[in-house]
C-alpha cells in the first residue's frame, strides 16, 4: 500500500446502514485499514450527547476520522456524509488498491448520475429512519399494512427509484460492445456497484417484489 500522511482511520457507522455499507466498500477496495466504531442508530445511539458533541452534531453516520501527519496540533479530522467520504478516500489514497471510478469521463460521468444523484440523493434521504419516524409521528402511528406511514413512503421511493436506475443502466449497457457482469459494464466494481448492492438490502428490508419490480436484476441475481 502506498504510504500517505493520513492515517489511523476510525469509521463510525451501523450494520444495517447502507451509507456505511458504501463507505466500507470503498475502504475495502483500497486496501485501508480501520477502526470500526458501531453506532446503533435503530437504538438512538447517534443521537446521544457523547457522539453528537464528539463526532457528529448531525446526529448521523457514517462518519471518517483520521489523523493528519502532516499537521502538528494533533487535531483529528472527520468527514461526515458517504459520497464525500467515498470521493475522499478515492482521492487521498489514489495509488492504493483499485478505484471505484472509472478511467473513462463519460463513464465516471454515469457513475457519478446513478451513484450519487439517483441513489444517493434520490433514494437514500426518503427513506431514512429519520423521515419515517417523522411521518409517523404526523400520521399519528397509524399502521395499514405490515408497514407503518413512513416505510409505506420509504418503500414507494425505492421502487420508483429503482425503476429508473435500471432504465438508465439498460440504456447505457445497450451502447457496450461487451457489457460485463457489473453495473455500467465496466470490468471491475464502480461507485454504482458499491450503491446499488446495499440499496438492494433496503428494498428487501422494506418488502419490495424484486421479482415484480423492474430493478436491476442481473445484480440481485449474480
Amino acid at each position: 500500500m502506498v504510504k500517505t500522511h493520513y492515517q489511523d482511520l476510525h469509521l463510525f457507522g451501523f450494520c444495517k446502514s447502507s451509507s456505511t455499507w458504501r463507505v466500507r466498500v470503498s475502504l475495502a477496495a483500497k486496501g485501508l485499514q480501520f477502526e470500526y466504531h458501531s453506532i446503533d442508530i435503530l437504538h438512538g445511539e447517534s443521537k446521544k450527547e457523547d457522539f453528537t458533541n464528539a463526532i457528529n452534531s448531525m446526529k448521523q453516520i457514517p462518519v471518517l476520522e483520521f489523523m493528519d501527519s502532516h499537521t502538528t496540533d494533533g487535531k483529528r479530522i472527520r468527514i461526515i456524509q458517504s459520497l464525500a467520504i467515498i470521493e475522499f478516500i478515492e482521492e487521498a489514497f489514489s495509488g492504493s488498491g483499485n478505484s471505484l471510478l472509472p478511467q473513462d469521463v463519460v463513464d465516471r460521468a454515469r457513475v457519478r448520475e446513478i451513484a450519487g444523484n439517483h441513489t444517493n440523493s434520490g433514494i437514500q434521504p426518503l427513506q431514512n429512519l429519520s423521515v419515517m419516524d417523522l411521518i409517523d409521528d404526523l400520521g399519528n402511528g397509524l399502521v395499514e399494512i405490515k408497514l407503518g406511514n413512513g416505510q409505506r413512503f420509504g418503500k414507494y421511493h425505492i421502487e420508483n427509484g429503482l425503476k429508473a436506475i435500471e432504465s438508465l443502466v439498460y440504456e447505457y449497457r445497450k451502447q457496450m460492445k461487451d457489457p460485463g457482469l457489473f453495473t455500467i459494464g465496466a470490468s471491475s466494481p464502480t461507485l454504482v456497484d458499491a450503491f446499488i448492492v446495499p440499496q438492494i438490502y433496503n428494498a428487501i428490508s422494506f418488502f419490495v417484489d424484486l421479482e415484480d419490480t423492474i430493478c436491476p436484476t442481473y445484480i440481485v441475481e449474480n
